[in-house]
């Protein structure tokens, strides 16, 4: 019996010092969500900064950045910001300071003014230098406000600083190792009641929603924002006809569907993943979401994308009178030819679906990408009926021709060139799926890998290991090699600003630095991300070197730059010749024809017409010349 008691007395102090160390873990973690009221409507939480900055080194990204030749190459950029002395004694603040959670919520916002809104900011290092930052805000708001009145209450364990005026009030206080700080001073009170006092019923953590939002995504987020939106439907409407008065506001109606969405980021090994939970009345389709635009795929593809085709009848169209470019009139102008041959919503799910898909493919080797877009047939008659019709229509005073080869139905406008590229807007339409390319030969070798079933993409091991950081997708999935387009990309831009076409870049950086190309892809992994309905609402995951919100970021600030050119040439009444397009040549933003019937074009071969720019062609071949015709999918 001896024998026993001291393991067993070794196994009850193991248990109690764990009891212990988790306890500590959950105090060192408090949950937000319970200091708040139910009736929140916004919180962005941080909870934990030092974990965060425990975690950032090993992601991707910092790997990328703490490379000896990338911290070369950066010397000169950063030697050439501005210095601000006043920033630089901030962030030495922040270092005194020692943030360790940060936090800001809305916890109302009825009536016509400001929403009550309260934030914390938990602290381990000074509270003098913290001090110090609040007397310097007291200052600022003082000589915005000079007729506002300060003063100190007790209250619970602590004091309340508060601030009035006659339009508002705005309080703070300190409570250990956090300072809060709320726009209203009766808010403050019943915030730090909760904060004090055990956890008390009606909180933002006890909602339902919220609940539900937390058990779907991942736990020790970096980030937490949770949002409701059908709680600021009306209040986004009422901004928006302030900003302006003839805003459709219509769209704000689709909120009042969403009961509540989660977003988080967290970092993870080399990854960074983001994942959303909306919880809607109408969350989509269970069904596994097939993938097909993989079918189309190669080992060659650098992005993938696949999307279930949602229920058109309740989609609003904008105004096309407040849409430049023109294209708002041209879908108008499809939309009415449609409806006039019969062709609405409905018969549009019926011959299309269930879904539509994106890839692109870039060789090595090629100059550009080739991309081609795809949506399933369900009924091969009523799709034809569609593209005919779409073919019978003028595309900004061109049309489509129709060929017939091998099984397929080939759309085509005029070709036109990009450079010395031929290029040729084709549909091409078989009995499983309509394709577009810009050439058909893309559309003939697409369909041969469809119907083959030879392996794409899928069967490759990054792609396989990327599909499998993320839950089964229903609704979308999206795969990008981050590698693959940056080694091509990078590799480009490295040539080009090796010869010097790059203009003022040397002013800024010192070209000869430029980091190798695999000192950086060697840290880059697929970005994947899929959609999925599950417990009634859906789920939105992502996990790559970073974010998908990161990446969007990024897209869009790049279109917006290789943008500019052709903005800068319609300022100037210069015409960007892609036949079929409004809003690319001076004055087609008004398009001026109705919806008209045009007899369907039908060739008498095979040949596109001559293109606008010479071919380029391998010797002995001619530029029309295609492949052998195969049959269709």
């Amino acid at each position: 019996m001896k024998r026993l008691v001291l393991p067993l007395l070794a196994v009850l102090l193991l248990a109690g010092a764990g009891a212990f160390i988790l306890h500590q873990r959950a105090h060192r973690e408090p949950q937000v969500a319970s200091w708040l009221p139910a009736t929140t409507i916004f919180l962005e939480d941080m909870p934990d900064l030092h974990r965060t900055a425990d975690r950032w080194p090993a992601t991707a990204l910092a790997q990328i950045i703490h490379e000896p030749e990338v911290q070369d190459f950066l010397q000169r950029p950063l030697a050439e910001l501005p210095k601000h002395a006043e920033v630089d004694n901030r962030i030495d603040q922040l270092k005194l300071i020692d943030p360790a959670h940060f936090f800001l919520a809305i916890t109302d916002w009825a009536g016509a003014g400001a929403p009550k809104s309260v934030a914390g900011l938990s602290y381990k290092g000074s509270k003098s230098d913290l001090d110090a930052l609040i007397a310097e805000l007291r200052k600022r708001i003082q000589r915005l406000w000079p007729a506002g009145k300060s003063d100190i209450e007790k209250y619970g364990s602590g004091e309340i600083e508060t601030f009035t005026t006659p339009t508002f009030s705005a309080a703070l206080a300190y409570r250990g190792q956090w300072l809060f700080i709320a726009t209203d001073t009766a808010l403050l009170k019943s915030f730090l009641d909760r904060f004090e006092a055990p956890p008390q019923p009606d909180s933002l953590a006890d909602l339902p929603a919220f609940k539900s939002c937390l058990a779907h995504l991942p736990a020790a987020p970096d980030n937490l924002l949770f949002i409701r939106p059908a709680l600021l439907s009306d209040k986004l409407s009422t901004v928006a006809l302030m900003l302006n008065p003839t805003a459709d506001t219509g769209q704000m109606d689709s909120l009042k569907k969403t009961e509540a969405i989660a977003l988080t980021l967290k970092l993870d090994g080399e990854a960074m993943r983001d994942s959303a939970y909306i919880i809607t009345s109408q969350p989509g389709d269970t069904a596994a979401l097939a993938r097909d635009s993989l079918k189309l795929s190669s080992s060659d593809t650098i992005v993938a994308t696949s999307e279930r085709v949602q229920a058109l009848g309740d989609v609003q169209m904008p105004d096309s009178k407040s849409d430049p470019s023109g294209v708002l009139g041209l879908l108008e102008t499809y939309m009415k030819a449609f409806k006039d041959q019969g062709l609405g919503p409905d018969q549009l799910a019926q011959a299309f679906g269930p879904e539509t898909g994106f890839v692109l493919s870039w060789p090595a080797g090629a100059m550009i990408p080739a991309p081609l877009v795809m949506a399933d047939v369900r009924d091969p008659a009523k799709a034809r009926k569609f593209m005919d019709t779409l073919a019978s229509l003028p595309l900004g005073g061109t049309n489509f021709t129709r060929t017939d080869e091998g099984g397929i139905s080939y759309y085509s406008l005029p070709q036109f060139g990009i450079g010395f590229f031929p290029l040729q807007i084709t549909l091409g339409l078989t009995h499983k799926a309509v394709i577009g390319a810009l050439n058909t030969d893309a559309i003939r070798q697409a369909a041969k890998r469809w119907d083959s079933g030879a392996p794409g993409l899928d069967a490759t091991d990054p792609y396989k290991q990327a599909a499998a950081l993320i839950q089964q997708p229903t609704m979308s999935f999206t795969y990008v090699d981050t590698k693959g387009i940056f080694d091509r990309l990078y590799g480009l831009f490295r040539g080009v600003a090796s010869m010097g076409l790059v203009p003022h870049l040397s002013s800024y950086v010192d070209i000869g630095k430029l980091p190798a190309s695999e000192t950086i892809s060697r840290h880059l992994t697929p970005i994947v991300a899929s959609g999925a309905v599950k417990d009634g609402g859906l789920l939105i995951e992502s996990a790559g070197p970073v974010s998908t919100s990161q990446a969007a970021i990024v897209t869009v600030a790049a279109l917006g730059a290789a943008a500019i050119p052709m903005l800068e040439q319609q300022l100037k009444g210069q015409s960007v010749t892609i036949p079929g397009f409004p809003g690319f040549s001076p004055g087609s933003g008004n398009l001026g024809h109705k919806p008209h019937a045009t007899p369907l074009k039908q060739a008498a071969s095979t040949n596109p017409p001559t293109p606008l720019v010479p071919a380029i062609s391998p010797p002995g071949r001619s530029p029309a010349s295609s492949a052998s015709p195969s049959p269709g999918i």
